[in-house]
């Protein structure tokens, strides 16, 4: 899949955030990280101090956070939801779509 096609498939995604849609794109796109915690600092796995990396995370570890709050959301139901009320799901997607962008 071209990086024209991720961005517009990330596009669509954030017109309708939920954790199926997350999920099927990243399937999608080839992108899910089933090794996730391969990419993380803190373990057990800290969602909020993960999410502090963003500012500076290339696009495999924004694909890697956006898997580990699909995964967070498996053990601990409506959490995604409550992190895209939040806008932190809308951020992680944004700055994949602008490294794609680069």
């Amino acid at each position: 899949m071209t990086n024209e096609e991720k961005i517009m498939k990330f596009r669509q995604l954030l017109s309708n955030i939920n954790v199926t849609n997350s999920y099927e794109v990243l399937e999608e796109t080839g992108d899910l990280k089933t090794n996730y915690w391969d990419y993380m600092t803190t373990e057990p796995v800290n969602c909020n101090e993960e999410l502090k990396r963003l500012e500076h995370a290339d696009y495999d570890l924004c694909s890697a956070l956006l898997t580990m709050l699909l995964r967070e959301d498996h053990f601990c139901n409506g959490s995604f939801d409550q992190r895209v009320e939040f806008g932190q799901v809308e951020r992680i997607v944004q700055r994949m779509i602008k490294l794609l962008e680069k």
